[in-house]
């Protein structure tokens, strides 16, 4: 039940809902008030002009000086008149001079005394008085008939205010309900969309204007996993065919080592050559860990001044001897120096030189450039342009290389791509078949 209350307290279209009905009452009440207080204050003007009228006409008769006027005036309009009912009372040096009929039982005098002008006595009476002369002139107006009328007016008010209220929230929920339909039918959409059926999107034309930038939004991240998709799917099926080939040549060759008796000549030569796939393994298995890890957002590196001409010699003095037999010249310069990762910069460089001296031919030459960034540049057999295209992907060995049955497992660039990356770096390669390639790893100042 908790969960259940829960779930209808963060529910959007109950927030919608209660929102819409809370501005509608809030605009009703704002709406009701004001016609009330309008009517009451109409009511009110009326009742206070129509006395003040009264009082008026007496005042003009005591200026004319005439009695039968007066008593007219007075006594006719206080018999007379019924609705509403009026009484007048002439006062003069504190005695009555003439009231209206009934007067003095209702509204004995002195019945306001110095009460403000238009003041009420009780509910009932609506008061003025007006000083004329040594006349004092005082009106009374039965208003009960009128309070009647504003209480009924201010009941029907509240009903409607109830009614409208109710209406309000009703409509705020089936206009919740049905604003949040296309988010419901994008829901839906997304259902039907799978590992096996990532390539469907939403359609922007089928939601409201204030919906599209939600589904384009979606759209990019189904194309952004589509892709990631595919390259792990990739990825997949090259590390099986990366570790398919050194583990059948290590059952192979134990088979045959195990077929027959074999001398110890025999089980040195299979135990050297098992020792190399391992070797491979291991390599393979290290790189991939460390390409995971690079692609990790939290993995850190420790940046620091690394001298330049300190990481060519290093790197130059490794492969110098692997060149030597080649019949490949290593040519290198080195100027200032670089931040970054120490160790993470010398497998950079490492590997650019080792994916070079495969791609050269003897007679070759490579040069290495170290500051302010790394550049190596061979006179190798280059990379056609169609396949410099995912060159940087894991596993991806160029044609040649396949060909001429290169060592490596296709990680050399990917690694260094990974390690441009972690350094806020890039990787840019310009090949040309026939005239060698450059790569160029870009670090920042």
């Amino acid at each position: 039940m908790w969960t259940e209350a829960r779930a209808l307290r963060d529910s959007l279209r109950l927030r919608l809902a209660l929102a819409f009905a809370l501005g509608g009452m809030a605009a009703l009440v704002a709406v009701s008030g004001f016609t009330f207080w309008t009517f009451q204050r109409e009511i009110l003007a009326r009742d206070r002009r129509l006395l003040a009228g009264r009082i008026q006409e007496v005042a003009a008769v005591l200026r004319q000086g005439s009695r039968a006027g007066l008593e007219d005036e007075v006594l006719g309009q206080g018999a007379a008149s019924t609705d509403p009912q009026v009484w007048l009372r002439v006062v003069a040096e504190g005695a009555v001079a003439i009231e209206s009929r009934g007067m003095a039982a209702t509204l004995p005098p002195p019945w306001f005394g110095e009460e403000p002008r238009g003041s009420r006595l009780g509910r009932d009476y609506l008061l003025e008085q007006r000083t004329e002369g040594v006349w004092r002139i005082q009106g009374a107006m039965d208003v009960t008939e009128d309070d009647r009328l504003i209480a009924v007016f201010r009941r029907r008010l509240l009903y409607v205010l109830a009614l409208g209220s109710g209406g309000c929230a009703i409509f705020g929920w089936w206009a919740a309900t049905s604003g949040l339909r296309p988010i419901r039918r994008i829901e839906a959409s997304t259902r039907n969309i799978t590992a096996h059926r990532l390539r469907e999107r939403l359609v922007a034309a089928d939601v409201p204007q204030e919906l599209r930038d939600l589904v384009g939004a979606l759209n990019a991240m189904l194309d952004r996993l589509e892709l990631a998709f595919a390259r792990l799917s990739r990825f997949s099926a090259d590390l099986a065919h990366e570790l398919r080939t050194p583990i059948t040549n290590l059952t192979g060759e134990a088979e045959v080592a195990l077929s027959g008796e074999r001398s110890a000549q025999d089980y040195r030569q299979v135990v050297e050559s098992s020792l190399e796939e391992f070797r491979r393994l291991s390599r393979l298995i290290t790189r991939m860990l460390f390409l995971a890890r690079a692609e990790d957002p939290g993995t850190a590196i420790r940046p620091g001044p690394v001298p330049s001409r300190q990481l060519l010699e290093e790197v130059l003095a490794f492969f110098e001897a692997s060149a030597a037999e080649q019949g490949v010249a290593l040519e290198g310069q080195a100027e200032g120096q670089l931040r970054g990762d120490a160790d993470l910069l010398r497998q950079a460089l490492a590997n650019l030189v080792g994916n070079a001296l495969q791609a050269t031919l003897r007679g070759g030459a490579i040069r290495v450039t170290v500051g302010p960034g790394i550049q190596v540049t061979d006179t190798g057999r280059g990379i056609p342009a169609e396949e410099l295209q995912g060159i940087c992907d894991r596993f991806v060995r160029t044609r040649a290389s396949l060909e001429g049955k290169a060592e490596g497992t296709g990680l050399g660039l990917a690694i260094v791509h990974s390690i441009a990356r972690l350094h806020g770096g890039s990787l840019a390669i310009e090949s040309e078949p026939g005239r060698g390639t450059t790569v160029r790893l870009h670090l920042p100042g």
